[in-house]
């Protein structure tokens, strides 16, 4: 891909990016959730559900509490830092002005995607007299990416992180699309993730056509490196294990007798599968494809285990 090809998002960010079109989401009083059930099985224990409803909608609320947290961190401490390095020539690779323009334009639609979750999160908290637990304080990627980083040289740390950020922005968009479509959540929490997800389709197809830039100019060298390092990424992106580190303080929160709260602990362990069949797995495949990483064989089986 020439840089010639490259298409900015200028005129599509000036009409519809949120920031510039959207609402204030105010939180209603109704009796739908702020989480989707499905997506913690902690709802669906068979304790759980003898607890009673308040119990239920307890988990779910601070299960809200805790996704909107990762989103910001996601967001503010991590795609931009990325992007800001992109769009201020700080990045060691000479994008044209139309990628560094576009990426500034990322920068303020997740600084105001932090901005709107920090307002709604006090709504919520406001509105059910309900403090968020103890909150994780760095998400999946605040460890993959250093550890991914580690296992190239130095020279391709860059390139190692804008692979990683760009993995990641194009699988949560799908992500977000599903609650969005939710039809047993709040509309205001819908309507959160649906001006997200307005935002977010955008910047998926910014961090495949800059990642196809890059991948295509860069030397054969740093290609090597750098498909050599997606696996030890990929191994840590697709844990489970701060999820799991949550949900045990989330346990220990109940008013359930002590043992109570052990053996539903214990029964949770496994309750957050990643296989090949992981909607995630597909969104990373997708994305290596329509990048052009696929094309280059060293990186193709390095891959492999993921295909």
């Amino acid at each position: 891909m020439s840089t010639q090809n490259y298409v900015s998002h200028a005129d599509q960010w000036e009409q519809r990016a949120t920031i510039r079109s959207r609402p204030r989401r105010v939180v209603e009083d109704d009796a739908l959730s702020y989480y989707p059930i499905e997506r913690q099985p902690l709802y669906a224990h068979p304790t759980i559900m003898d607890a009673g409803q308040e119990v239920q909608d307890y988990i779910l609320l601070q299960s809200f509490y805790k996704y909107i947290n990762d989103v910001i961190i996601f967001e503010t401490e991590i795609v931009n830092r990325t992007a800001l390095a992109i769009a201020k020539s700080r990045f060691p690779f000479d994008f044209p002005f139309a990628c560094k323009s576009d990426a500034m334009s990322v920068v303020i639609d997740e600084h105001y995607h932090a901005y709107v979750a920090m307002d709604y999160l006090d709504q919520v908290e406001r509105s059910t007299g309900i403090a968020p637990i103890t909150q994780n304080n760095e998400i999946e990627l605040s460890r993959a990416i250093p550890r991914a980083i580690a296992h190239v040289p130095a020279q391709y740390a860059a390139g190692m992180e804008l692979l990683a950020v760009a993995i990641s922005e194009n699988t949560v968009t799908t992500e977000v699309a599903a609650f969005s479509r939710d039809a047993t959540l709040k509309r205001s929490v819908k309507g959160v993730m649906a001006d997200h997800l307005a935002d977010e389709g955008r910047h998926s197809i910014f961090w495949i056509n800059l990642v196809k830039l890059y991948w295509s100019q860069v030397d054969e060298a740093a290609r090597e490196a750098l498909g050599l390092g997606l696996p030890y990424f990929l191994k840590e992106y697709l844990t489970n294990e701060l999820q799991l580190e949550f949900d045990r303080r989330l346990i220990e929160s109940l008013d359930l007798p002590r043992d109570t709260r052990e053996q539903i602990a214990n029964d949770m362990v496994g309750a957050y599968p990643i296989t090949s069949k992981h909607p995630m797995i597909a969104n990373i495949r997708k994305f290596l494809k329509m990048a052009g990483l696929l094309k280059h064989e060293p990186t193709r089986a390095a891959v492999g285990a993921y295909l």
